[in-house]
């Protein structure tokens, strides 16, 4: 079955654990101020005086705002403005598209505090004690309120109340029409965490250790809960739990209702980030460096990522990605890779294929053929064959052509898995079909290449090798070639099977040949690769491995790619087989490389599938599978599609090639 997600997001529980910093940027100094992403931008503050806008996506800078003083507000985007407190006592708003300055209002000292906006009032709270309503347009002072102490606190309006906490120790709630104090609470240390509201009840945790649950209406405590250490971080409310952090390092799950503690986890360092939950995760950073994902119903840490200094930073997720800052000066941009997952009986040896009808179809070892939606992983039909699939499907006109272990060639129809019919083979059927001018090129382990007509099956001709055919054949200006396990390359005649050349390796020949520029490229398990002519068979040059090659060449602007059970991948001169690079991998390569925009990718034994720079084999990405990958990737619509013998078809987002 598939784990899926919205066709908008990219992080969901299931690939939580592999998130992975997706960009960063670099600010002047340590970031504290939590980040907001709205419209496709990121924006934050940093101790550099600067407010940053950056394109979500890549991390480009956009446009920035110098104020006069530290920034360690968060910013508030409301109307196309944004909205953001510093260190030099004003409240600043800014046209979010061009940062272009709209207004300011000084108030009379720093603003710590991050604004709100409700209809056309921002609140700010500032440390000279007052809390301040403006006309959230043009700036002008609607009304104020003076607490009895600075206020650091962020602010929570809720039906027209206004909650925040105050250095004088005391809890507000101030009226928005009347602009008085409804009730205050008297807790014993000072109040920097910022209200929650849920059902009814506030949520405010004190430097006196308690986290407090108070009547909203009236300001009678409901509970209190000792977290043996003083709270800066702001709870948040999800599914009745109230999830906060505490100076000794603890993240803690209480009963919203009851404040009965469900679970806590003992990080490395205190905690002022205030933790945010999305979808049944709780994200938190800690001053231990590390910014962390938990189970909100267990407790139980998913993932979590060392920056390079403590993190007082709240998270945020939004346009697929997780955002924090941290106090090394770095905004960090973390997304999963994989999209989707879906899992079959068996292992998954065979290629995926996308097709135009947005299905992509693959063939595991539990005896099926599946057709998935290429964009959420749900199951459209599977088909059953008689033995284990190796074969990778060929899709043409509807239909779904596809080897089977039970020594048959299938033909499926393509939008309902309908049987059209088969054919047998004297052996099994590894090789994957190729189709020319209507007709089915396909090999068994019977030694014979077969020609079949594509509409009834019917076989045109044959021709015996000396040895098992897992080679897929290919066609190309009326010549098929395919490789052998008697070691030999065959050319012949697509139309009536007359041998035109063969070219004698060293080794069995399980790769499939490749033909780009009048040349054909074949690997043997003599350890090499090679180039011919294609058509004569003259050998062009080889190139030696340092193990066996199953692999099959794949040929991208000039060059020629290959795997080897050496565990690297070659990037070789498609004209003089000279060596441009090399990676080495974690294990043999029997997967075959694929290349598109730039990247090259390719799976490997040591379960994960690589995207390289195409020109120099810089490593892009990593993609984590449950297994071996012997299956070859896919690439379609900004996706990557390969199958694992973990039994996982995986979709991944298809990597950027280098600037």
């Amino acid at each position: 079955m598939a784990d899926q997600f919205a066709s908008d997001a990219i992080i969901y529980p299931v690939n939580v654990p592999g998130l992975q910093v997706d960009w960063t940027f670099t600010s002047r100094d340590l970031i504290a101020s939590s980040p907001v992403t709205v419209g496709g931008m990121i924006y934050f503050g940093s101790r550099d005086h600067t407010l940053y806008a950056l394109d979500a996506r890549t991390g480009k800078q956009v446009w920035s705002f110098t104020t006069g003083g530290s920034i360690h507000a968060s910013p508030c985007i409301a109307n196309d403005t944004v909205y953001i407190g510093s260190y030099d006592a004003a409240l600043h708003a800014l046209e979010a598209r061009t940062g272009a300055k709209l207004w300011s209002y000084t108030t009379g000292d720093a603003i710590v505090s991050s604004p709100v906006v409700v209809g056309d009032t921002v609140y700010i709270g500032s440390t000279d004690h007052t809390l301040y309503a403006l006309d959230a347009a043009i700036g002008d002072r609607l009304w104020s309120f003076t607490a009895g102490g600075g206020i650091q606190s962020p602010l929570a309006v809720d039906n027209g109340v206004i909650y925040f906490g105050s250095w004088d120790q005391q809890v507000y709630a101030v009226d928005d029409s009347s602009h008085a104090k409804i009730w205050s609470y008297k807790t014993g240390g000072r109040i920097s965490s910022g209200a929650a509201i849920a059902n009814g009840i506030v949520y405010i945790g004190s430097q006196d250790h308690q986290l407090y649950a108070l009547e909203a209406g009236t300001g009678a405590q409901v509970w209190s809960y000792n977290a043996a250490a003083m709270l800066l971080s702001s709870p948040v409310v999800a599914n009745n739990v109230v999830y906060f952090g505490s100076h000794n390092g603890t993240v803690h799950a209480l009963d919203a209702g009851t404040g009965k503690a469900l679970w806590n986890y003992k990080t490395g360092g205190s905690i002022e980030s205030s933790p945010i939950v999305v979808d049944e995760v709780v994200y938190v950073g800690s001053d231990d460096r590390s910014i962390y994902a938990f189970s909100a119903l267990t407790g139980e840490k998913i993932w979590s990522y060392a920056t390079g200094d403590a993190i007082e930073s709240s998270p945020v997720v939004g346009d697929g990605r997780l955002y924090v800052g941290s106090r090394d000066h770095k905004l960090y941009a973390f997304t999963s890779d994989q999209s989707w997952s879906y899992t079959t009986g068996g292992s998954i040896q065979s290629s995926p294929v996308v097709a135009d009808n947005g299905m992509v179809y693959v063939g595991s070892h539990d005896h099926r053929v599946y057709a998935l939606n290429a964009t959420t992983g749900d199951e459209q039909w599977n088909f059953i064959t008689g033995n284990s699939v190796n074969s990778s499907p060929t899709v043409a006109e509807d239909r779904i052509y596809v080897g089977s272990n039970d020594h048959k060639l299938y033909a499926i129809a393509a939008s309902t898995g309908a049987g059209l019919w088969s054919f047998t083979a004297g052996g099994a059927i590894q090789s994957s079909p190729a189709l020319a001018n209507g007709t089915i090129y396909v090999g068994s382990h019977d030694h014979t290449l077969y020609v079949l007509d594509m509409n009834s099956g019917e076989a045109l001709w044959r021709y015996a090798t000396g040895g098992a055919i897992i080679s897929s054949p290919t066609v190309d200006n009326a010549i098929v070639y395919v490789g052998s396990h008697d070691a030999k390359l065959y050319a012949l005649d697509a139309m009536t099977g007359r041998w035109l050349w063969e070219f004698s390796s060293g080794g069995s020949i399980r790769s499939s040949p490749t033909v780009a520029n009048s040349i054909v490229y074949i690997s043997s398990r003599d350890h090499a690769l090679y180039a011919l002519d294609a058509a004569t068979g003259e050998q062009k040059w080889s190139y030696k491995t340092g193990d066996s090659i199953d692999s099959s060449p794949f040929v991208y602007n000039d060059m020629v790619y290959v795997g080897s059970h050496d565990h690297k991948l070659y990037a070789l001169d498609a004209h003089t087989g000279q060596e441009r690079w090399h990676h080495t991998t974690g294990g043999p390569i029997d997967s075959s490389p694929v290349a598109v925009a730039g990247v090259i990718y390719i799976g490997s034994h040591d379960q994960k599938l690589y995207a390289l720079d195409a020109t120099n084999g810089k490593e892009l990405r990593a993609y984590r599978t449950g297994g071996s990958i012997i299956s070859s990737p896919t690439i379609a619509n900004g996706t990557v599609y390969v199958g694992s013998n973990d039994g996982n078809l995986y979709a991944f987002r298809q990597a950027r090639a280098s600037s």
